[in-house]
């Protein structure tokens, strides 16, 4: 009766246990904050405008590209000490320049940067390219080419041939026909034919648009020009009439929209020229008909709109077309988007976040999903004249937080605001990235354009998930793209079955470039070296774990059982330590009145 009456007060060692397990099984609720981390990240440099991602000094971790002034390109290195990010290498051009895009344009494994740029006495000129060759994990202000031939527009930066060295596509003042400048060797090549002309500002893409696991490209009003056997020709253009009633067309976006793991085709534009009317159409993979997946751009009886195009009005400003920069930020499976959106009825433009959810309205049954307006997220509408926003992975850890560049710093010059993702709602992720250079040598890698990657899974509820992505597929007008797909997983903590990774392939080359790897855990990051290209079965994988809550949640539950497991075995113990002293007691008492 005694050890009974003692049970009821144990329950409270239950508390570890029942802790512990209520935070496994029903795990937070997911919640979307963010945090501004932008003095913790650069300190006092935090100015000018972002223009690309790359890892520069091949220390694995991404490194930012820096405009400033025009004419200065600064890099800032990623450091282990606050701030994290020092400003530490820069080269100068006498000229405005436009774009920044890194590479390894003559495949030494080195990172190079290519700039374009206006003279800066002649702005409305064609544009100038200079590449900056890239020697010991660094910038030699000093080595550089120079382009013998400007372009009309920024040019794409692709692979046409499939030799894994980036190429420059476009329109030259040679030719009215696009060109390849082909990367190693430096020589000019035509690269298509059309009848059609260039629309400025382009958004090309090289991009795998039929699941074949090798990039195409997009270009002008709109045109697919598809790879067949390695080959670009007029025989695969599929031509794609923007919307009717679009009026302002904005700049062309691929994403895995719906899930399914087919690049889908978005465009966001506006049905006036002021914008008063805005909307973004989805046109799903393998199909001609557009789908308005965003039309409701009013809160609070404000309306809101993109902010329309206007050419180079000042030499010290670059022009920014509508644009949305993609990215999975709740790792739902599904990508969102960010955009730069205007006060219709004032002079304010702020960066809002465009949440991918399930289609609730008749007009966007075809697409199956859509995007929402996501107003009132905190410290991102705190920003006022924003101007870019974009997503990028600030600690490494698989989770897409946001950098949003905004005016008012100098003249010339934007602000950079970073705001970390706190969303908790412990979702999983896989983040893959395609190198080019084998493990064994060094540096590790550089930015590579043309990879696809797709992966196939099961879901939480046991349905079969897929979601693909392709890497680097654009590079013009500030498309500030990151080196590395980062692939929402929801809240399943299922290995992936299976992950696909393909490349681009030469001439002729009828055989697909592709590679599968299975059993992925979740929470990790992939690198994948295709070398040699043309022998998947050779190609090379590291994977590297990232822990999630659920690793602290796990390891709270495993010590609150442990503990709990403790505390029984103490208290039985306790109690036959106390039953054994009190049957001795008893044999002794019972001893001395038998001696009686």
């Amino acid at each position: 009766m005694a050890a009974a009456g003692r049970l009821p007060s144990s329950w409270a060692l239950l508390a570890p246990l029942l802790a512990g397990l209520a935070l496994l099984g029903v795990g937070p609720v997911p919640v979307r904050a963010l945090h501004n981390v932008t003095a913790e990240l650069f300190g006092a440099e935090a100015w000018g405008t972002l223009a690309a991602f790359g890892d520069l000094n091949s220390d694995k971790q991404t490194d930012l590209f820096v405009l400033r002034e025009r004419n200065d390109l600064i890099v800032f290195l990623a450091d282990q000490n606050a701030p994290y990010f020092k400003p530490k290498v820069k080269v100068s051009l006498n000229a405005l320049i436009t774009s920044v895009v890194p590479g390894d344009y003559d495949g030494d494994s080195q990172m190079d940067v290519l700039l374009t740029y206006f003279p800066k006495n002649h702005a409305n000129s064609d544009l100038g390219a200079v590449i900056f060759w890239g020697q010991n994990q660094t910038l030699d202000p000093n080595n550089m080419t120079i382009l013998n031939r400007t372009f009309q527009d920024e040019p794409l930066i692709m692979d046409f041939n499939g030799d894994l060295i980036p190429d420059v596509f476009g329109i030259t003042n040679e030719s009215n026909q696009p060109q390849i400048l082909l990367g190693g060797n430096l020589s000019w090549h035509p690269a298509l034919t059309t009848k059609s002309k260039m629309r400025i500002p382009h958004s090309h893409a090289f991009i795998d648009l039929t699941a074949d696991f090798t990039a195409g490209k997009l270009h002008i009003n709109v045109k697919y020009f598809f790879q067949t056997d390695g080959n670009f020709s007029v025989s695969t253009i599929t031509i794609f009439e923007k919307p009717q009633n679009m009026m302002v067309v904005g700049q062309s976006a691929f994403a895995d929209f719906d899930g399914d793991g087919h690049m889908d085709h978005l465009l966001p534009g506006c049905e006036d020229k002021n914008c008063q009317k805005s909307i973004i159409y989805l046109a799903r993979s393998g199909t001609k008909q557009w789908i308005p997946v965003l039309q409701e751009f009013s809160n609070k009886g404000t309306l809101w709109g993109f902010v329309p195009f206007v050419h180079e009005q000042r030499p010290t400003e670059i022009p920014l077309p509508i644009t949305l920069h993609i990215g999975d930020y709740n790792m739902d499976g599904y990508p969102d988007a960010l955009a730069i959106l205007k006060n219709t009825s004032g002079s304010n433009q702020q960066a809002f976040l465009l949440e991918n959810v399930p289609c609730n309205n008749a007009s966007c049954e075809g697409a199956h999903r859509m995007f929402r307006v996501y107003w009132e997220l905190m410290d991102l509408n705190q920003i006022r004249d924003a101007m870019v926003a974009t997503f990028f992975d600030i600690y490494e850890d698989g989770i897409l937080d946001i950098v949003v560049l905004s005016k008012g710093y100098t003249k010339n010059d934007f602000a950079i605001h970073t705001l970390k993702n706190n969303f908790e709602a412990d979702a999983y992720f896989v983040k893959v990235i395609v190198l080019t250079i084998p493990f064994s040598l060094q540096p590790f890698g550089v930015n590579q354009p043309g990879p696809y990657i797709m992966y196939t899974t099961v879901d939480a509820n046991g349905y079969l998930k897929n979601g693909s992505a392709g890497q680097l597929s654009q590079s013009a007008h500030l498309a500030l793209q990151l080196p590395y797909n980062v692939l929402g997983l929801g809240r399943s903590a299922n290995f992936l079955d299976h992950l696909y990774v393909g490349i681009p392939r030469p001439s002729g080359e009828k055989s697909i470039r592709k590679q599968e790897w299975t059993a992925i855990i979740p929470n990790s990051q992939l690198i994948v070296i295709p070398y040699p290209h043309n022998v998947p079965r050779s190609w090379s994988a590291k994977l590297y774990l990232t822990p999630s809550n659920i690793v602290l949640l796990t390891a709270i539950a495993l010590i609150g059982v442990c503990v709990f497991i403790l505390a029984i075995i103490g208290i039985l113990h306790w109690q036959e330590k106390k039953a054994d002293d009190r049957e001795k007691r008893q044999e002794a008492h019972r001893f001395h009145f038998d001696a009686m």
